[in-house]
């Protein structure tokens, strides 16, 4: 029983040790292959330091070029884009003109307590098997708070300013194409 009590004890303090912010915000998958269509998520698992998150932002990475959010029942979704430089072939014999550029998620509360996950259908680029595609997120929160999930991967979270964490942002790495050799 004794031995039981300090396992315990060792136990919680090293909980202790651990930021309230380890969880961050979370890609999945964090791997798939170049040149597919994939359904991806962004899981927000806090808000911010006891504040309900209110507004998810997502930048797109720049070499996506279509992307379609899910629907979220009680959150309105706005689309920012941008013109292209030159139109280029989306299939079925259509042109894009434009891409997304970011997807902003508002009008609702996701409290401190809770998690939830946003959706995305994307068509991931053509590119070598490693390359880095950053989800750059900002979640904002009741009482002017914001974790800015935009940091280099392996940083570690921390304050940056009044009322502003930073952590590192989600991140999806391209494998081979489906059928490469």
């Amino acid at each position: 029983m004794r031995n039981a009590l300090r396992v315990a004890a060792l136990l919680a303090a090293m909980g202790a040790g651990i930021p309230a912010a380890s969880a961050h915000a979370v890609v999945e998958p964090r791997q798939a292959p170049a040149d597919s269509y994939q359904k991806v998520t962004i899981r927000i698992t806090h808000g911010c330091n006891g504040a309900a998150t209110n507004r998810i932002i997502v930048a797109m990475p720049e070499q996506i070029l279509t992307a379609r959010p899910q629907a979220k029942p009680g959150w309105q979704i706005e689309l920012v884009k941008e013109k292209l430089p030159e139109p280029v072939p989306a299939g079925h014999g259509m042109m894009l003109t434009e891409r997304i550029t970011q997807i902003i998620w508002s009008g609702n509360t996701l409290p401190d307590w809770q998690f939830d996950e946003i959706a995305l259908s994307l068509k991931l680029p053509d590119a070598d098997p490693g390359t880095a595609l950053p989800f750059v997120t900002v979640q904002e929160c009741d009482g002017g708070k914001s974790w800015h999930w935009s940091a280099e991967e392996g940083t570690h979270t921390h304050e940056h300013g009044a009322g502003m964490q930073m952590g590192p942002a989600p991140v999806l790495r391209l494998l081979e194409k489906r059928g490469a050799k």
